[in-house]
């Protein structure tokens, strides 16, 4: 379908229904009245044992406490996907299938709301804050960035009121790119499924294939690809589920030190994670790991040496700088004695010492030649200080 087509379809009249409805009723599509208009429903329940939860009402604490948000439980949560008619986040990008999934008891709900034509899309948005206003926190998987902005565009555009805008959401792929995205190639959710999960999916629909799926129902009344679309969008939702459970068990280890239970391979990149969310853990994590760990890492050496003197550990910092001599280990401690030693021959010693082994301590010479400026600037200010 050529772009004329496509914005063809915009201006088409929006009363006019979709022609074949049949395979909505294949699919176990329900028709649901709302104030503004009948929606079609999707709904599949799980078993909560398929997904490996044991009870529902068990908090995600660790989970909560590492992003700073209110604890909950898996009950209080409701997880969210959209389908969209474009790729971008653009105010013209419409959700025509929303995924919803909850806990309900002993089982797992997937309910999706699909827009069947582009004037049953209040519809759709006022039964889809019905449910939402249920829970206390939004799980997405890079909802921040595109699926909360663009389904409250909608609501926007529609002046539809509603939407939970003050809702705490929980965002799966900020800690993924974070822990995993210097080890594995993509940090997309099927290849979190796939690395983390054990799942692989088969025959699933391409996401960049979707839009144009909707784009052919709209022409042409169906499209078999459809179901498919409504079956990638509920292992999304399920795929979260699990992704969100994980984190939770790999948090809990950490806050309960269990480090040795942490794959090892793992443990730079979460002590980055840590450093702005909980740096005593960060000092921790670095200590059990060994300082070896921060060998080749300038800025994870900066962080941890920072750590310890945000901690008021200043002897253990003195001590990791004497044994871990850097350009910028020598500098700390050439601060150090000036300023809060007072000890302004000794803070000397340390600028000259740098600069006299300055191709020693690195082969870098723009490196070199930043920091012999700033050991001369420092030592001409301790001079007048000594004199």
């Amino acid at each position: 379908m050529n772009l004329k087509d496509k914005l063809n379809i915009y201006y088409t009249d929006t009363g006019k229904p979709v022609t074949d409805s049949s395979w909505i009723k294949d699919a176990g599509g329900t028709c649901i009245p709302t104030p503004l208009g009948d929606t079609i429903t999707f709904v599949q329940h799980y078993d909560i044992a398929s997904l490996h939860i044991d009870d529902p009402k068990v908090d995600i604490a660790a989970y909560c406490t590492m992003h700073h948000i209110d604890k909950v439980n898996l009950e209080q949560c409701v997880f969210f996907d959209i389908e969209t008619t474009s790729l971008t986040s653009g105010t013209g990008n419409y959700a025509f299938l929303i995924g919803l999934g909850y806990f309900s008891g002993n089982s797992f709900t997937v309910e999706q709301i699909f827009m069947r034509q582009y004037s049953d899309e209040p519809a759709i948005l006022f039964h889809c804050a019905e449910i939402l206003n249920k829970f206390k926190t939004i799980v997405t998987f890079n909802g921040k960035t595109f699926d909360i902005p663009i389904i409250k565009n909608r609501y926007r555009i529609n002046r539809i009121q509603g939407f939970p805008v003050a809702m705490p959401v929980i965002d799966l792929l900020k800690p993924a790119r974070s822990i995993f995205k210097s080890i594995y190639t993509s940090c997309s959710l099927k290849s979190l499924e796939e690395l983390l999960l054990g799942i692989a999916r088969t025959d699933d629909i391409p996401g960049y294939q979707i839009p144009d799926v909707y784009f052919t129902y709209q022409q042409n009344g169906f499209d078999p690809r459809l179901k498919a679309v409504i079956e990638h969008n509920r292992i999304d939702i399920t795929s979260m589920v699990l992704l969100l459970v994980f984190f939770n068990s790999l948090y809990k280890l950490i806050h309960t030190k269990q480090f040795d239970q942490v794959p090892s391979n793992l443990y730079k990149n979460i002590a980055k994670h840590l450093y702005s969310r909980n740096i005593q853990l960060f000092v921790e994590l670095i200590e059990y790991a060994g300082h070896a760990l921060l060998n080749n890492d300038h800025s994870l050496f900066k962080k941890y040496s920072t750590a310890l003197k945000r901690l008021g550990h200043i002897g253990s910092a003195l001590k990791f700088w004497e044994k871990n001599i850097t350009f910028f280990s020598l500098e700390e401690l050439a601060k150090h004695y000036e300023h809060k030693i007072k000890d302004y021959h000794k803070a000397r010693e340390y600028c000259n010492w740098a600069i006299a082994h300055s191709t020693t301590l690195s082969d870098n010479q723009k490196l070199i030649e930043h920091y012999t400026a700033r050991f001369t600037h420092r030592i001409n200010r301790l001079n007048r200080k000594i004199q």
